[in-house]
């Protein structure tokens, strides 16, 4: 199975973060990062780990950004979303076609899933290359976590294999955005825009899972623009 990291922000209630551990052995995954789990008092959070091999051993992080590192593609998960094209933020994947889009990279994966009653902030949604959202019946969209969670290990457990091909690192992505990012500002971009127009290139290159070759051509073409047309 691919190599994948649960994430799981800010759990409320012990019995959820729970729940996700047993779903992660159901379906053969086993590592999982909790981030701040303030919200729990520590002998209920304690008290959850014994007889759970996966929660006893799960790294405990203060920060979204420290659960996140060393990740090639990151994906969170949301009962909110949005059919229209500006709402870069929103647009989303269902279940099957992220799990088809995340066969393809060689590198880990990692999945957010928000708080029990919050969900993620927009901030933190800005840090993942797109969103899931899974759906249910407009009158009770709202999936509680771990069942979010069941259905999305399910996907990922038994989704179609698909050819990998060599793609890039995070770090690349990481790079070609910040490039974006730059010449936007020096070609006097309007400055409101800047980071929704950022995020929305963001999106682009996370779905488009790009090859070595392909990130050349986009480094090149984007510092050509960023430094001048070249002198002959």
């Amino acid at each position: 199975m691919q190599s994948v990291r649960i994430i799981v922000v800010e759990p409320k209630n012990p019995g959820n973060l729970g729940a996700i551990a047993r779903l992660m052995k159901n379906f053969g995954l086993s590592d999982l990062t909790v981030v701040n789990t303030h919200r729990i008092p520590s002998e209920d959070f304690f008290r959850s780990m014994k007889g759970s091999e996966i929660l006893s051993r799960c790294r405990m992080v203060e920060k979204l950004e420290d659960a996140i590192e060393g990740l090639e593609f990151v994906v969170g998960t949301s009962g909110v979303k949005s059919d229209s094209p500006r709402e870069v933020l929103r647009n989303y994947m269902n279940p099957e076609e992220f799990v088809n889009q995340s066969r393809r990279i060689g590198g880990k994966v990692g999945i957010i899933l928000g708080r029990e009653d919050i969900g993620l902030t927009n901030s933190e949604l800005a840090m993942c290359d797109f969103f899931v959202h899974i759906p249910a019946d407009e009158e009770y969209p709202i999936l509680n976590v771990s069942s979010a969670a069941a259905i999305l290990f399910y996907e990922l457990f038994g989704g179609k294999r698909t050819k990998k091909v060599e793609t890039v690192t995070r770090r690349d992505n990481d790079r070609l955005i910040e490039k974006f990012r730059e010449s936007l500002i020096e070609n006097n971009y309007p400055s409101h825009r800047i980071n929704k127009t950022t995020l929305l290139f963001r999106r682009v290159i996370s779905r488009a899972i790009l090859t070595p070759y392909e990130y050349r051509i986009l480094m090149g073409a984007i510092g050509c623009r960023h430094n001048g047309p070249r002198k002959k």
